[in-house]
Protein backbone atom coordinates (compact mmCIF):
# COMPACT_ATOMS: atom_id res chain seq x y z
CA UNK A 1 0.00 0.00 0.00
CA UNK A 2 1.35 3.11 -0.31
CA UNK A 3 2.37 5.12 2.87
CA UNK A 4 0.14 8.34 3.69
CA UNK A 5 2.59 11.98 3.20
CA UNK A 6 2.29 12.63 7.15
CA UNK A 7 4.32 9.04 7.73
CA UNK A 8 6.15 9.79 5.01
CA UNK A 9 8.01 12.76 6.05
CA UNK A 10 8.29 11.36 9.29
CA UNK A 11 10.66 9.04 7.94
CA UNK A 12 13.02 11.90 6.83
CA UNK A 13 15.02 11.02 10.02
CA UNK A 14 16.92 9.31 7.69
CA UNK A 15 18.92 11.84 5.05
CA UNK A 16 18.68 9.10 2.47
CA UNK A 17 21.54 10.74 0.00
CA UNK A 18 21.41 8.37 -3.11
CA UNK A 19 24.61 7.43 -4.14
CA UNK A 20 26.99 5.06 -3.23
CA UNK A 21 28.97 5.23 0.37
CA UNK A 22 25.65 5.77 2.72
CA UNK A 23 23.67 2.78 1.81
CA UNK A 24 27.08 0.79 2.92
CA UNK A 25 27.47 2.93 6.13
CA UNK A 26 24.18 3.59 7.45
CA UNK A 27 24.29 1.90 10.75
CA UNK A 28 20.05 1.32 9.48
CA UNK A 29 21.13 -0.38 6.73
CA UNK A 30 23.40 -3.21 7.64
CA UNK A 31 24.70 -5.97 5.30
CA UNK A 32 25.33 -9.67 5.05
CA UNK A 33 29.23 -10.07 3.56
CA UNK A 34 28.80 -11.72 0.08
CA UNK A 35 28.63 -15.59 0.24
CA UNK A 36 31.00 -17.69 -1.00
CA UNK A 37 31.14 -18.03 -4.73
CA UNK A 38 29.32 -14.76 -5.66
CA UNK A 39 32.21 -13.44 -7.14
CA UNK A 40 34.63 -13.55 -9.78
CA UNK A 41 37.85 -15.73 -9.50
CA UNK A 42 39.64 -15.79 -12.84
CA UNK A 43 42.92 -17.72 -13.39
CA UNK A 44 43.99 -15.33 -16.06
CA UNK A 45 42.80 -12.04 -14.25
CA UNK A 46 43.40 -12.96 -10.19
CA UNK A 47 43.08 -9.05 -9.71
CA UNK A 48 39.80 -8.92 -10.29
CA UNK A 49 36.75 -10.10 -8.04
CA UNK A 50 33.59 -8.42 -9.36
CA UNK A 51 30.30 -10.02 -7.83
CA UNK A 52 28.11 -12.36 -9.97
CA UNK A 53 25.05 -11.30 -11.69
CA UNK A 54 22.27 -13.86 -11.05
CA UNK A 55 19.39 -13.88 -13.44
CA UNK A 56 16.43 -14.93 -11.94
CA UNK A 57 13.95 -14.55 -14.96
CA UNK A 58 14.41 -13.97 -19.06
CA UNK A 59 12.30 -14.43 -21.66
CA UNK A 60 12.15 -13.54 -25.14
CA UNK A 61 11.79 -10.10 -26.13
CA UNK A 62 14.89 -8.52 -24.57
CA UNK A 63 16.17 -5.48 -26.53
CA UNK A 64 19.69 -6.20 -27.95
CA UNK A 65 22.38 -4.42 -25.51
CA UNK A 66 25.17 -5.33 -22.45
CA UNK A 67 23.57 -3.61 -19.15
CA UNK A 68 25.96 -1.07 -17.21
CA UNK A 69 26.70 -1.27 -13.34
CA UNK A 70 28.91 0.25 -10.73
CA UNK A 71 28.84 -1.91 -8.35
CA UNK A 72 30.03 -0.90 -4.93
CA UNK A 73 30.60 -3.71 -2.10
CA UNK A 74 29.33 -3.19 1.61
CA UNK A 75 31.11 -4.37 4.82
CA UNK A 76 34.52 -4.38 3.38
CA UNK A 77 37.70 -4.57 5.53
CA UNK A 78 39.56 -1.39 5.22
CA UNK A 79 42.01 -1.28 2.17
CA UNK A 80 39.72 -4.30 0.28
CA UNK A 81 38.09 -3.17 -2.98
CA UNK A 82 35.73 -0.39 -2.95
CA UNK A 83 33.81 -0.90 -6.42
CA UNK A 84 33.79 -2.07 -9.74
CA UNK A 85 32.82 -0.85 -13.10
CA UNK A 86 30.98 -3.36 -14.52
CA UNK A 87 29.67 -4.38 -18.34
CA UNK A 88 27.49 -7.70 -18.45
CA UNK A 89 25.77 -9.61 -21.14
CA UNK A 90 21.92 -10.00 -20.57
CA UNK A 91 23.04 -13.96 -19.48
CA UNK A 92 24.74 -11.83 -16.68
CA UNK A 93 27.60 -12.93 -17.78
CA UNK A 94 30.95 -10.58 -17.20
CA UNK A 95 32.06 -8.38 -20.23
CA UNK A 96 34.56 -5.63 -19.05
CA UNK A 97 34.90 -4.54 -15.46
CA UNK A 98 37.16 -1.81 -13.88
CA UNK A 99 38.22 -2.00 -10.22
CA UNK A 100 38.67 0.32 -7.38
CA UNK A 101 40.53 -0.25 -4.58
CA UNK A 102 40.42 2.13 -1.08
CA UNK A 103 43.20 5.01 -2.76
CA UNK A 104 40.93 7.76 -1.89
CA UNK A 105 38.95 7.37 -5.28
CA UNK A 106 34.90 6.88 -4.76
CA UNK A 107 33.69 5.96 -8.09
CA UNK A 108 29.73 6.20 -8.99
CA UNK A 109 27.29 6.30 -12.13
CA UNK A 110 28.47 4.32 -14.73
CA UNK A 111 26.72 5.26 -18.21
CA UNK A 112 27.34 5.07 -21.87
CA UNK A 113 26.36 8.31 -23.67
CA UNK A 114 27.57 10.00 -27.03
CA UNK A 115 30.03 12.36 -27.49
CA UNK A 116 31.16 13.83 -30.78
CA UNK A 117 29.35 11.13 -32.55
CA UNK A 118 31.41 8.43 -30.89
CA UNK A 119 30.02 6.60 -27.85
CA UNK A 120 31.02 6.88 -24.52
CA UNK A 121 31.67 5.51 -21.22
CA UNK A 122 30.90 8.00 -18.81
CA UNK A 123 31.25 7.71 -14.82
CA UNK A 124 31.91 9.62 -11.86
CA UNK A 125 35.19 10.17 -9.58
CA UNK A 126 36.38 11.92 -6.61
CA UNK A 127 35.29 11.83 -2.68
CA UNK A 128 32.27 11.89 -1.08
CA UNK A 129 33.11 14.47 2.47
CA UNK A 130 29.97 13.23 3.48
CA UNK A 131 26.77 10.73 2.83
CA UNK A 132 24.76 11.52 0.07
CA UNK A 133 26.91 14.09 -2.41
CA UNK A 134 30.44 14.58 -3.85
CA UNK A 135 33.04 16.74 -4.83
CA UNK A 136 34.63 15.18 -7.97
CA UNK A 137 34.55 14.92 -12.07
CA UNK A 138 33.19 13.27 -14.54
CA UNK A 139 35.64 10.87 -17.03
CA UNK A 140 35.00 10.04 -20.41
CA UNK A 141 36.37 6.88 -22.01
CA UNK A 142 36.13 5.79 -25.27
CA UNK A 143 35.61 2.20 -26.96
CA UNK A 144 39.27 0.96 -26.15
CA UNK A 145 38.42 1.97 -22.72
CA UNK A 146 40.90 4.87 -22.90
CA UNK A 147 40.22 7.86 -21.10
CA UNK A 148 39.71 10.67 -23.65
CA UNK A 149 38.14 13.96 -21.59
CA UNK A 150 37.10 15.08 -17.54
CA UNK A 151 33.99 17.31 -17.11
CA UNK A 152 34.44 19.34 -14.00
CA UNK A 153 32.27 21.94 -12.41
CA UNK A 154 33.19 25.52 -13.10
CA UNK A 155 32.63 29.15 -10.66
CA UNK A 156 34.64 27.39 -8.46
CA UNK A 157 31.82 24.28 -7.72
CA UNK A 158 32.82 20.39 -7.46
CA UNK A 159 30.86 18.23 -9.82
CA UNK A 160 28.77 15.72 -7.77
CA UNK A 161 28.21 12.01 -8.53
CA UNK A 162 24.53 11.97 -9.29
CA UNK A 163 24.12 12.69 -13.19
CA UNK A 164 25.46 13.58 -16.08
CA UNK A 165 24.13 14.08 -19.48
CA UNK A 166 25.99 14.78 -22.81
CA UNK A 167 24.04 17.02 -25.63
CA UNK A 168 25.01 16.55 -29.16
CA UNK A 169 26.52 20.06 -29.02
CA UNK A 170 29.75 18.93 -27.16
CA UNK A 171 28.44 20.21 -23.52
CA UNK A 172 27.26 18.51 -20.57
CA UNK A 173 25.08 19.27 -17.59
CA UNK A 174 26.06 18.36 -14.03
CA UNK A 175 25.62 18.76 -10.56
CA UNK A 176 26.89 20.47 -7.63
CA UNK A 177 26.22 20.59 -3.63
CA UNK A 178 27.58 23.90 -2.10
CA UNK A 179 27.11 25.14 0.82
CA UNK A 180 25.86 28.63 1.37
CA UNK A 181 26.67 30.32 4.67
CA UNK A 182 23.89 31.20 7.23
CA UNK A 183 22.36 30.29 10.20
CA UNK A 184 22.05 27.77 10.02
CA UNK A 185 24.28 26.67 7.11
CA UNK A 186 22.62 25.21 3.85
CA UNK A 187 23.82 22.78 0.95
CA UNK A 188 22.11 24.05 -1.94
CA UNK A 189 21.71 22.52 -5.54
CA UNK A 190 23.24 24.13 -8.28
CA UNK A 191 23.00 22.73 -12.00
CA UNK A 192 25.77 23.91 -14.60
CA UNK A 193 25.81 23.67 -18.52
CA UNK A 194 29.76 23.24 -19.29
CA UNK A 195 31.63 22.97 -22.67
CA UNK A 196 33.44 19.77 -22.25
CA UNK A 197 36.24 20.40 -24.79
CA UNK A 198 37.11 24.15 -23.00
CA UNK A 199 35.18 23.72 -19.54
CA UNK A 200 33.75 26.89 -19.26
CA UNK A 201 30.29 27.77 -17.64
CA UNK A 202 27.26 28.21 -20.30
CA UNK A 203 24.67 27.89 -17.63
CA UNK A 204 24.22 28.16 -14.02
CA UNK A 205 21.13 27.14 -11.82
CA UNK A 206 21.09 27.53 -8.17
CA UNK A 207 18.03 25.95 -6.14
CA UNK A 208 18.40 28.43 -3.23
CA UNK A 209 17.17 31.85 -6.06
CA UNK A 210 14.36 29.89 -6.76
CA UNK A 211 13.17 27.37 -4.27
CA UNK A 212 12.73 27.93 -0.78
CA UNK A 213 13.39 26.09 2.38
CA UNK A 214 10.34 25.38 3.22
CA UNK A 215 9.50 23.21 0.19
CA UNK A 216 12.03 20.63 2.02
CA UNK A 217 10.57 17.42 3.12
CA UNK A 218 14.17 16.79 4.96
CA UNK A 219 14.63 16.82 8.44
CA UNK A 220 17.47 19.66 9.60
CA UNK A 221 20.53 17.44 10.70
CA UNK A 222 20.95 16.98 14.19
CA UNK A 223 25.11 17.29 14.45
CA UNK A 224 26.93 20.56 15.08
CA UNK A 225 27.93 22.41 11.65
CA UNK A 226 26.55 19.67 9.27
CA UNK A 227 24.44 22.27 6.70
CA UNK A 228 21.07 21.12 5.86
CA UNK A 229 20.72 19.44 2.71
CA UNK A 230 17.73 20.69 1.76
CA UNK A 231 17.06 20.14 -1.97
CA UNK A 232 19.40 17.10 -2.99
CA UNK A 233 19.21 17.16 -6.44
CA UNK A 234 19.87 14.16 -8.40
CA UNK A 235 19.10 14.17 -12.28
CA UNK A 236 19.11 17.35 -15.03
CA UNK A 237 17.44 16.56 -18.50
CA UNK A 238 16.66 18.99 -21.58
CA UNK A 239 13.23 18.74 -23.30
CA UNK A 240 13.67 19.01 -27.00
CA UNK A 241 12.56 23.09 -26.51
CA UNK A 242 15.65 23.63 -24.20
CA UNK A 243 13.87 23.82 -21.01
CA UNK A 244 15.35 21.37 -17.71
CA UNK A 245 13.78 19.02 -16.11
CA UNK A 246 15.42 18.29 -12.54
CA UNK A 247 14.84 16.01 -10.04
CA UNK A 248 15.26 16.97 -6.37
CA UNK A 249 14.84 14.06 -3.61
CA UNK A 250 14.93 16.06 -0.60
CA UNK A 251 11.47 18.13 -2.21
CA UNK A 252 9.76 14.78 -3.48
CA UNK A 253 9.35 16.73 -6.48
CA UNK A 254 10.17 17.88 -9.58
CA UNK A 255 11.05 20.79 -11.47
CA UNK A 256 10.62 22.31 -15.23
CA UNK A 257 12.81 24.98 -15.12
CA UNK A 258 13.08 28.29 -17.90
CA UNK A 259 16.55 27.50 -19.60
CA UNK A 260 16.53 31.34 -20.57
CA UNK A 261 15.41 32.95 -17.51
CA UNK A 262 16.03 30.55 -14.95
CA UNK A 263 12.39 30.44 -13.37
CA UNK A 264 10.79 27.72 -12.17
CA UNK A 265 7.68 27.08 -14.81
CA UNK A 266 5.89 24.74 -12.51
CA UNK A 267 6.48 21.92 -9.45
CA UNK A 268 5.46 18.58 -9.95
CA UNK A 269 5.00 16.55 -6.58
CA UNK A 270 6.33 17.53 -3.11
CA UNK A 271 4.32 20.02 -0.77
CA UNK A 272 3.83 23.03 -3.44
CA UNK A 273 2.90 21.16 -6.68
CA UNK A 274 1.55 23.52 -9.12
CA UNK A 275 0.51 20.79 -11.20
CA UNK A 276 -2.73 18.25 -10.16
CA UNK A 277 -1.60 14.79 -9.89
CA UNK A 278 -3.99 11.98 -10.82
CA UNK A 279 -4.42 8.89 -9.22
CA UNK A 280 -1.35 6.72 -8.85
CA UNK A 281 0.95 9.46 -9.77
CA UNK A 282 1.97 10.35 -6.18
CA UNK A 283 5.95 9.87 -5.70
CA UNK A 284 8.26 10.04 -2.91
CA UNK A 285 12.30 10.70 -2.57
CA UNK A 286 12.26 9.93 -6.38
CA UNK A 287 15.31 9.28 -8.81
CA UNK A 288 16.01 10.17 -12.65
CA UNK A 289 13.33 12.36 -13.96
CA UNK A 290 14.18 12.25 -18.00
CA UNK A 291 11.62 14.01 -20.41
CA UNK A 292 10.93 11.71 -23.57
CA UNK A 293 10.34 12.25 -27.12
CA UNK A 294 6.87 12.02 -27.23
CA UNK A 295 6.14 14.62 -23.97
CA UNK A 296 6.09 12.43 -21.52
CA UNK A 297 8.19 11.75 -18.17
CA UNK A 298 9.63 8.84 -16.53
CA UNK A 299 11.17 8.91 -13.25
CA UNK A 300 12.16 6.48 -10.38
CA UNK A 301 9.38 6.65 -7.51
CA UNK A 302 11.55 5.50 -4.70
CA UNK A 303 8.28 5.64 -2.12
CA UNK A 304 10.67 5.71 0.45
CA UNK A 305 13.57 6.77 2.42
CA UNK A 306 14.17 3.46 4.06
CA UNK A 307 15.20 0.05 2.79
CA UNK A 308 13.60 -1.33 5.64
CA UNK A 309 10.11 0.05 5.24
CA UNK A 310 8.24 -2.75 3.82
CA UNK A 311 4.98 -0.65 3.53
CA UNK A 312 5.72 0.41 0.00
CA UNK A 313 7.19 -0.37 -2.86
CA UNK A 314 9.37 1.25 -5.32
CA UNK A 315 8.08 2.00 -9.09
CA UNK A 316 9.47 2.91 -12.54
CA UNK A 317 6.35 5.74 -13.51
CA UNK A 318 5.66 6.86 -16.91
CA UNK A 319 3.50 10.23 -16.66
CA UNK A 320 1.19 12.19 -19.02
CA UNK A 321 1.15 16.03 -18.47
CA UNK A 322 -1.25 17.87 -19.21
CA UNK A 323 0.61 21.80 -18.94
CA UNK A 324 -2.81 23.41 -20.45
CA UNK A 325 -4.84 21.83 -18.06
CA UNK A 326 -2.39 21.59 -15.16
CA UNK A 327 -2.91 17.83 -14.68
CA UNK A 328 -0.34 14.93 -14.54
CA UNK A 329 -2.05 11.50 -15.30
CA UNK A 330 -0.53 7.67 -14.93
CA UNK A 331 0.42 6.01 -18.03
CA UNK A 332 1.81 2.98 -16.44
CA UNK A 333 3.61 2.05 -13.07
CA UNK A 334 5.68 -0.84 -12.86
CA UNK A 335 6.34 -2.20 -9.18
CA UNK A 336 9.76 -3.60 -7.89
CA UNK A 337 9.18 -7.22 -8.34
CA UNK A 338 10.32 -8.38 -4.82
CA UNK A 339 8.03 -6.12 -3.53
CA UNK A 340 10.53 -4.11 -1.90
CA UNK A 341 11.25 -0.08 -1.66
CA UNK A 342 15.01 1.64 -2.65
CA UNK A 343 15.42 3.13 0.24
CA UNK A 344 18.16 5.92 -1.84
CA UNK A 345 19.55 5.46 -5.60
CA UNK A 346 17.91 3.79 -8.62
CA UNK A 347 16.93 4.75 -12.26
CA UNK A 348 14.10 4.40 -14.82
CA UNK A 349 15.47 4.19 -18.29
CA UNK A 350 12.70 3.75 -20.72
CA UNK A 351 14.16 2.44 -24.06
CA UNK A 352 12.87 3.34 -27.74
CA UNK A 353 10.99 0.15 -27.82
CA UNK A 354 9.02 1.02 -24.67
CA UNK A 355 11.06 -1.20 -22.86
CA UNK A 356 11.87 0.07 -19.12
CA UNK A 357 14.89 -0.75 -17.84
CA UNK A 358 14.91 -0.30 -13.79
CA UNK A 359 17.97 -0.07 -11.72
CA UNK A 360 16.60 -0.51 -8.09
CA UNK A 361 19.74 1.22 -6.28
CA UNK A 362 20.53 0.22 -2.90
CA UNK A 363 18.35 -3.17 -3.53
CA UNK A 364 20.96 -5.29 -5.43
CA UNK A 365 18.33 -5.97 -8.75
CA UNK A 366 17.90 -4.62 -11.96
CA UNK A 367 14.26 -5.48 -14.42
CA UNK A 368 13.32 -5.11 -17.63
CA UNK A 369 9.47 -4.48 -18.43
CA UNK A 370 7.59 -4.75 -21.54
CA UNK A 371 5.56 -1.75 -22.21
CA UNK A 372 2.73 -3.64 -20.56
CA UNK A 373 4.96 -4.52 -17.72
CA UNK A 374 5.39 -8.03 -18.50
CA UNK A 375 9.20 -8.87 -16.56
CA UNK A 376 11.79 -9.74 -19.62
CA UNK A 377 14.62 -9.78 -17.21
CA UNK A 378 15.38 -10.00 -13.31
CA UNK A 379 18.97 -10.23 -12.13
CA UNK A 380 20.35 -9.47 -8.56
CA UNK A 381 23.75 -8.89 -7.08
CA UNK A 382 25.12 -10.37 -4.10
CA UNK A 383 23.32 -8.89 -0.92
CA UNK A 384 26.50 -7.23 0.03
CA UNK A 385 26.65 -5.40 -3.18
CA UNK A 386 24.37 -2.61 -5.54
CA UNK A 387 24.64 -0.43 -8.33
CA UNK A 388 23.40 3.53 -7.66
CA UNK A 389 21.67 3.02 -11.52
CA UNK A 390 21.31 -0.23 -14.25
CA UNK A 391 21.47 0.82 -17.39
CA UNK A 392 21.15 -1.01 -20.79
CA UNK A 393 22.90 0.30 -24.16
CA UNK A 394 24.79 -1.29 -27.31
CA UNK A 395 28.20 -1.20 -26.81
CA UNK A 396 31.23 -2.53 -29.18
CA UNK A 397 34.72 -2.44 -26.52
CA UNK A 398 38.03 -3.09 -28.68
CA UNK A 399 40.26 -2.81 -25.86
CA UNK A 400 43.97 -1.61 -26.88
CA UNK A 401 45.33 -3.53 -23.95
CA UNK A 402 46.50 -7.71 -25.27
CA UNK A 403 44.53 -10.88 -24.15
CA UNK A 404 45.71 -12.21 -20.66
CA UNK A 405 46.64 -15.71 -20.44
CA UNK A 406 47.82 -18.27 -18.10
CA UNK A 407 49.06 -21.67 -18.95
CA UNK A 408 49.24 -24.57 -16.26
CA UNK A 409 48.27 -28.81 -16.14
CA UNK A 410 47.82 -28.35 -20.03
CA UNK A 411 45.01 -25.30 -19.82
CA UNK A 412 45.13 -22.24 -20.81
CA UNK A 413 42.80 -19.71 -19.38
CA UNK A 414 41.73 -17.02 -21.58
CA UNK A 415 40.25 -13.98 -21.53
CA UNK A 416 40.45 -10.32 -22.89
CA UNK A 417 38.31 -7.16 -20.33
CA UNK A 418 36.10 -5.58 -22.35
CA UNK A 419 36.35 -7.19 -25.74
CA UNK A 420 32.92 -7.79 -27.21
CA UNK A 421 33.27 -9.42 -30.50
CA UNK A 422 35.28 -12.52 -29.37
CA UNK A 423 33.51 -15.16 -30.64
CA UNK A 424 36.01 -17.84 -30.47
CA UNK A 425 39.41 -18.85 -29.12
CA UNK A 426 42.54 -20.82 -30.28
CA UNK A 427 45.86 -21.46 -28.83
CA UNK A 428 48.83 -21.11 -30.42
CA UNK A 429 51.92 -23.46 -29.12
CA UNK A 430 55.34 -24.84 -30.20
CA UNK A 431 58.40 -25.62 -29.08
CA UNK A 432 60.03 -22.12 -29.06
CA UNK A 433 58.86 -18.33 -29.11
CA UNK A 434 58.63 -17.86 -32.35
CA UNK A 435 57.57 -21.28 -33.37
CA UNK A 436 54.19 -21.50 -32.89
CA UNK A 437 51.30 -23.50 -34.57
CA UNK A 438 47.91 -22.23 -34.55
CA UNK A 439 45.10 -25.12 -33.02
CA UNK A 440 41.74 -25.18 -33.95
CA UNK A 441 39.33 -22.60 -33.05
CA UNK A 442 37.34 -23.42 -29.34
CA UNK A 443 34.24 -21.49 -28.94
CA UNK A 444 34.41 -18.22 -25.93
CA UNK A 445 32.63 -19.86 -22.79
CA UNK A 446 32.11 -16.57 -20.91
CA UNK A 447 34.83 -14.09 -19.79
CA UNK A 448 37.14 -16.40 -19.15
CA UNK A 449 37.66 -19.73 -21.75
CA UNK A 450 39.81 -23.08 -20.54
CA UNK A 451 41.59 -24.11 -23.79
CA UNK A 452 43.58 -27.38 -23.84
CA UNK A 453 47.41 -26.71 -24.63
CA UNK A 454 49.11 -29.77 -26.23
CA UNK A 455 51.16 -32.22 -23.79
CA UNK A 456 54.23 -31.17 -25.84
CA UNK A 457 53.70 -27.60 -26.39
CA UNK A 458 57.02 -25.63 -24.44
CA UNK A 459 55.26 -21.86 -25.18
CA UNK A 460 51.81 -21.02 -25.80
CA UNK A 461 49.49 -18.25 -26.37
CA UNK A 462 46.52 -17.79 -26.96
CA UNK A 463 44.47 -15.57 -30.43
CA UNK A 464 40.88 -14.58 -29.65
CA UNK A 465 39.04 -14.36 -33.24
CA UNK A 466 35.79 -12.85 -34.27
CA UNK A 467 32.96 -14.18 -35.94
CA UNK A 468 33.97 -14.65 -38.90
CA UNK A 469 37.28 -16.46 -38.10
CA UNK A 470 38.93 -13.54 -38.23
CA UNK A 471 41.88 -12.54 -35.45
CA UNK A 472 41.26 -9.70 -33.33
CA UNK A 473 44.04 -10.20 -30.92
CA UNK A 474 46.98 -12.28 -29.47
CA UNK A 475 48.35 -12.64 -26.39
CA UNK A 476 52.21 -12.71 -25.40
CA UNK A 477 53.77 -16.28 -25.05
CA UNK A 478 54.08 -17.76 -22.14
CA UNK A 479 55.85 -20.84 -21.05
CA UNK A 480 53.60 -24.14 -21.34
CA UNK A 481 54.79 -25.14 -17.91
Amino acid sequence: MRRPRTVLLILTLVLGGCAGTEAATDPGQARAAPAAGSTYSMASRPDLEPPKVAVETAVAGLDPGYVFLMTRLGDREPGETQAYAMVVDRAGELVWTKRFDDDGTFPNDLAVQTYRGQPVLTYWRGSSPERGWGNGEYVLLDSSYREIATVRAGNGYHADFHDLTITDRGTAYLLAYPTVRGNPAVREGVVQEVDIETGKVLFQWNSIDHVGLEESVAAPPDKPGEAFDYFHANSVDESPDGDLLVSARHTSAIYRIDRETGAVVWRMGGTNSDLTLGKGVEFHWQHDARWQSDGRITLLDNASNLDSNEDVVSRALTLEVDERAGTVDLVNAFDNPDGVPSGSQANHQLLPSGTSVVGWGSRPAFTAFSPRGQVLLHAKLPQATFSYRALLADWTGTPDEPPAVVVGDGTAHASWNGATEVSRWRVLSGPSRDRLTEGPPRPRTGFETALAVPPDAAFVAVEALGRDGEPLGRSTVSPAG
